[in-house]
């Protein structure tokens, strides 16, 4: 592992996408917290430790700007590549250490960099680095996002890890997922040996028997490492404080909603706390907090009060999924709360309305049912509905970044067929990904080849099954004929057909 500095390498990572990092949701989360940040429609920007790069691919193909990663593994770097030169973006890709990366005088200064979960696996040395990267590179106004897994959550946790490097420092050496396999088996045969840790530790009981359910690349990466750091936010943000940033907001937006997330007593306590970084740590402890992702900024202007109701009233939403799919239950650390329908209901539907169209909070306080509502409810049951993952802030874009997004696209739907799988699909709208069903990806495939009709659509996904060997399923049940298959597929076709089509041209897809 010395070739990787202790970074897990036995395996590649996974394929997953965050939107998070994204230029558009840095910018509405300085939006939201008042600050005008660097997070620009056309930002420099850097994403540390970047994986399989779908995420920075994605978010190079739907933003104007100059994107760039580093990853230390180069069969992520060529996998992004091939990513890469299906978008034309001109995203610049490298396997530097963090070290070698410091070291360039090629180097731009950036708006914003970003890094998912790296902060948590790399040395203290690179997080040093890092530091100094951010110092050096960052312009004022910049932002960095990281997340991190945390204290206090991970107390009653961490020994599952201790575990699961014993069982895998102990299996024989050879294949990589038989040896993630074994650490997994010997985790379980010591919970199954009447263990008092786990009989008194129930949440550790519980993510162990959750970890049969996790992708081993992704297990592999995150417990296997020779580095693991488990900071309080407190440590976070005193290292990033020697880099002159100052904590911006949790890119979890329901986190900055007090009233929803957690009982009155706890609400009153945080409002005690005046430091942001006290806040921050209390509101963990109250939570239990195992995972931030956070938003720093560096020298930040804030905004007047004015200027900050002005730019959310210009401010477009637009629908990420069919309005069958917006769920008016929300689970947040307290459980699941309803979101009142007097609200929500005709929210819902005024974001619908016009084959999806992004709207904004003038447009929508002029729709039935919201005429009566207060603006401040507005923008919180927006903000409620961005971070649930039903709604992005929407972006204009230019027939560049379509067809960027377009390149991108075609991959995906290649892959839908031959693997690997990817699941988000490019928005130009949005400046992201939006979650796509392999079922939704099929269907969009046939439908750019031409076939328009529920029976046209059906027949041709019926096709692919036969290429791929995959049948449709009704209330649970694989159908086998023909026939069966194509009575399963065609309600699914009218449903792309009502819903999704116009889904995917109001978010530039089609």
């Amino acid at each position: 592992m010395s070739a990787s500095e202790g970074y897990y390498s036995d395996l590649e990572y996974t394929s997953g996408y965050y939107h998070e990092l994204g230029p558009a949701h840095l910018r509405f989360c300085g939006l939201l917290a008042g600050v005008d940040c660097l997070a620009t429609e056309a930002p420099v920007y850097l994403e540390l430790g970047f994986g399989q790069g779908v995420a920075l691919n994605v978010h190079a193909a739907a933003n104007a700007g100059d994107f760039r990663g580093v990853d230390i593994s180069p069969a992520h770097v060529a996998n992004a590549q091939v990513i890469a030169d299906a978008t034309g973006s001109g995203v610049r890709l490298s396997d530097d250490s963090f070290a070698a990366l410091m070291a360039r005088d090629d180097l731009p200064s950036f708006d914003a960099i970003v890094m998912h979960g790296i902060w948590s696996w790399v040395s203290e040395e690179n997080r040093r680095i890092i530091v100094d990267l951010i110092r050096d590179r960052l312009k004022p106004g910049g932002v960095v996002y990281l997340s991190y897994n945390c204290q206090p959550g991970w107390a009653s946790l961490a020994p599952l890890r201790h575990l699961l490097k014993l069982g895998h420092a102990a299996a024989p050496e050879g294949d990589a997922r038989a040896r993630i396999e074994a650490s997994l088996e010997f985790m379980e045969d010591v919970a199954a040996a009447d263990s008092r840790f786990f009989a008194e530790n129930r949440p550790a009981a519980a993510h162990a028997a959750s970890l049969r359910k996790v992708d081993p690349l992704y297990l592999a990466h995150e417990y296997l490492g020779e580095h693991w750091h488990v900071p309080y936010f407190s440590d976070v943000a005193e290292a990033l404080s020697e880099a002159g940033m100052s904590f911006l907001s949790s890119a979890r937006l329901l986190d900055r909603l007090d009233a929803l997330d957690l009982p009155p007593a706890a609400v009153a306590l945080l409002h005690r706390q005046k430091d942001p970084v006290m806040r921050q740590s209390v509101r963990d402890y109250l939570v239990n907090q195992q995972f931030r992702p956070d938003v720093f900024v560096k020298d930040g202007a804030l905004l007047s009060s004015a200027d900050q109701a002005a730019r959310l009233d210009a401010q477009p939403f637009v629908l990420i999924c069919g309005l069958d799919e917006v769920d008016f239950d929300v689970t947040d650390a307290q459980g699941e709360a309803a979101m009142p329908e007097v609200l929500y209901a005709p929210l819902a539907m005024a974001l619908a309305a016009d084959d999806f169209r992004p709207k904004t909070p003038v447009e929508l306080l002029a729709a039935p049912g919201l005429e009566t509502a207060r603006k401040s409810d507005l923008i919180k049951a927006l903000t409620t509905l961005v971070g649930i993952g039903v709604l992005r802030p929407a972006q204009a874009f230019d027939e560049v970044a379509r067809m960027r997004c377009e390149g991108f696209n075609r991959l995906v739907l290649e892959r839908a067929v031959t693997g690997p799988h990817l699941k988000h699909l490019a928005s130009p709208a949005v400046g992201g990904g939006i979650l796509s069903s392999r079922s939704a990806q099929l269907f969009l495939r046939v439908w750019l080849a031409g076939a328009r009709s529920t029976e046209e659509i059906a027949a041709a996904v019926w096709d692919v099954f036969q290429i791929t060997r995959e049948r449709a399923a009704r209330d649970g049940r694989e159908m086998i004929t023909r026939e069966d298959n194509l009575a399963a597929l065609e309600p699914m076709a009218r449903r792309f057909i009502d819903q999704t089509v116009p889904l995917y041209r109001s978010l530039g897809i089609l």
